[in-house]
């Protein structure tokens, strides 16, 4: 049995990617919204993971200095 009868904030929190995305039927971005109007909790969440994507949008083109790469290029292990 599901928990959305139960906990919408479930609910929201699964269809949070696809309405971000704008993956979802006009009913489910209809309902998403309605949640996050009324949710400051789940708004907080929403506000939070388009920060998110904002920085990695912005990290994405940014180059990385050849110091953390050398780092990061140490830390790895051999997959066998």
């Amino acid at each position: 049995m599901s928990g959305y009868a139960f906990d919408p904030c479930e609910r929201c929190e699964e269809m949070m990617q696809p309405y971000l995305d704008r993956e979802l039927t006009a009913g489910e971005m209809a309902e998403a919204e309605t949640h996050l109007d009324g949710c400051a909790y789940c708004r907080r969440r929403y506000r939070f993971e388009v920060s998110l994507r904002r920085y990695i949008r912005t990290a994405v083109t940014e180059p990385m200095p050849a110091e953390l790469k050398a780092k990061l290029s140490q830390l790895r292990i051999e997959l066998h």
